[in-house]
């Protein structure tokens, strides 16, 4: 096929995908103006309401298996600044149409998600209710900005949003969130943004929705430039959610996990032998049983790592971690990771523990790292199914 035919193939494939998600929409908002009329009382049963979401949830299946047979537009194509935004604006329209003010009950667009990672972690497993289940989510494990084109040069000043939205939660779960005042430094030796989320497991039953926007500072808030704006609706068949930008490029690293825990990692503390942590460490999670990826950067989630810095420390002695919440496999062990820095940045002491994962309750684990004790400790929860049920 020449050059003309693959556009032309490119350009249907775009069209199909995006007149499947504008039925989605509309089906996912009628659905919402039946559940309820304006008087409160219900226009249609609530099972009908509910197959009109699932009939949303079919289409948006259907436009991952078009992308993924078919091929979709390639992710490392460049967009002009203004297709970006022109892209970003008709996602927001399209999210305020579905679910945004009294139709869909959640609030604004740039409303965060109020789910908890331990909803029901005090739970006993035989008092579990039946909208616990186990569902595909994701492990988030980085974003990395490259690509910049010939307008910027490292360092970049960023600060800013990377945030998702799931089915369960059409609110936003932060990945990434820094004011102009906590902007992070970018290098080229070190371009990846220090996650701070998800708050709780981001549901990958149905494809995800990924939001960027980031800014450079300079010197006045009026100078500064909102360099990257983009959306990604993603499938749970892919490793990598590619963002396209007419400033920069940026890629999420991530993985789907078949049937999925909540792992919060509430506490790292040192019991005895004094702190060991005088020029930094690092806190990190793995997956014993999770499949290697060839293509990810790394199999581990970083939950803190100060190099050469004070480590934050609370009153009562526990790190002050960046990251808390891992998405576990079930049948599974989660593997926590201390490294203690030596003053030449090598590695001076490690120890793991590792965590069987559990329906709910809590764990407790301890090892030693250097001379030093520190207990480790982990709360683990299923996820609800819809949000209405919790409600």
């Amino acid at each position: 096929m020449g050059s003309s035919g693959a556009d032309s193939a490119e350009e249907a494939v775009r069209l199909l995908l995006h007149e499947a998600q504008r039925l989605r929409y509309r089906i996912q908002s009628l659905a919402s103006v039946l559940r309820e009329s304006n008087s409160g009382v219900p226009v249609v049963s609530p099972d009908k309401a509910k197959t009109l979401l699932l009939v949303s949830r079919a289409l948006a299946s259907i436009s991952g298996d078009i992308a993924s047979k078919h091929g979709s537009p390639n992710p490392r194509k460049s967009a002009t600044e203004e297709d970006q935004v022109s892209s970003y604006k008709e996602h927001r329209a399209g999210w305020k149409s579905t679910w945004g003010g009294p139709i869909g009950n959640t609030g604004g667009f740039h409303d965060i998600t109020t789910l908890s990672p331990m909803h029901f972690t005090r739970r006993v497993p035989v008092n579990i209710p039946d909208y616990f289940y186990v569902t595909p989510a994701l492990q988030i494990y980085s974003f990395k900005i490259f690509r910049l084109n010939e307008n910027l040069n490292w360092p970049l000043h960023v600060y800013g949003v990377v945030a998702a939205r799931d089915d369960v939660d059409s609110n936003r779960n932060l990945l990434f969130c820094r004011s102009r005042a906590n902007y992070q430094v970018l290098t080229e030796k070190d371009p990846f943004l220090r996650l701070t989320g998800p708050s709780c497991a981001i549901q990958a039953k149905a494809p995800v929705d990924f939001e960027v926007e980031l800014k450079i500072k300079y010197g006045t808030e009026s100078q500064d430039i909102a360099f990257f704006c983009s959306t990604n609706h993603h499938h749970m068949h892919h490793h990598t959610a590619w963002f396209p930008g007419s400033s920069c490029d940026g890629e999420l690293s991530l993985q789907t996990i078949g049937r999925a825990v909540q792992a919060t990692v509430l506490g790292v503390c040192v019991l005895e032998g004094g702190p060991p942590f005088e020029y930094g460490c690092r806190v990190a999670c793995s997956l014993s049983s999770a499949e290697l990826i060839e293509d990810l950067p790394s199999n581990q989630v970083v939950l803190l790592d100060c190099h050469g810095e004070q480590i934050p420390v609370e009153s009562d002695g526990y790190l002050t971690l960046s990251r808390n919440v891992v998405t576990a496999e079930l049948q599974g062990t989660l593997k926590v990771v201390i490294q203690a820095y030596a003053e030449s940045g090598a590695i001076a002491g490690q120890g793991d523990v590792d965590f069987p994962s559990q329906h709910c309750q809590m764990s407790r684990g301890v090892c030693f790292v250097g001379n030093s004790k520190v207990e480790i400790v982990v709360a683990w929860s299923l996820l609800v199914e819809d949000k209405l049920d919790i409600l």
